[in-house]
């Protein structure tokens, strides 16, 4: 089946320039456009046609990504650099990264894999992931999820990190008063040496 697979240049990320996603036949599905300065720079998504159907979005720290397609937006979430994500809205569970593939986009609910993404030689376009999703609707934004993950890990943006569920009501309290203020890849460093 030609629709449900995307093929997206390994590299487009380190370029920082313009690319184009491609069905499996090599047709283009998407092309996105962005200035590609900093974590910070909206990314748009161009459809086949042309016209703007979409973007990639950071909040205002770039802690989290507005994933925006046609009427609908989610919030892609990085709890761990390199190591979890999040997609509110679809409640994709993504353990990987795009630096070690194959990953899977896992339902919360009940834990079926809707999305797998791997490294494969796409026609005579290079090294390419490729992400093929159970269920045609779902491709557009497993894209812009990737587009968004690729974003984070390139400029090794802040994570939001993970809540310790046994921390004491102190900790808790603490926790939420600081929440959004997000960990560099540095603290993430400290806290693994640490542990």
């Amino acid at each position: 089946m030609k629709n449900n697979k995307a093929y997206l240049p390994k590299d487009a990320f380190a370029r920082h320039e313009d690319f184009d996603v491609w069905y499996a036949d090599g047709d283009t599905f998407l092309s996105i456009r962005g200035a590609w300065e900093s974590e910070r720079s909206e990314i748009a998504i161009f459809g086949r046609m042309g016209g703007e159907m979409g973007a990639v979005k950071p909040d205002a720290k770039a802690l989290a990504y507005y994933l925006k397609l046609e009427r609908w937006e989610y919030v892609f979430h990085t709890r761990r650099l390199f190591q979890d994500y999040y997609v509110n809205g679809m409640r994709w569970q993504i353990d990987g990264t795009l630096s070690e593939p194959p990953l899977d986009f896992v339902r919360e609910d009940d834990s079926v894999k809707d999305v797998h993404v791997r490294v494969v030689e796409f026609m005579d376009r290079g090294e390419c992931y490729e992400i093929k999703a159970k269920d045609v609707a779902k491709l557009r934004i497993a894209v812009a999820a990737v587009i968004a993950m690729g974003i984070k890990e390139e400029y090794r943006g802040l994570s939001e990190g993970i809540e310790n569920p046994n921390a004491s009501r102190l900790e808790k309290a603490k926790n939420w008063l600081f929440a959004g203020k997000g960990k560099t890849y540095e603290q993430l460093l400290e806290e693994d040496a640490s542990r």
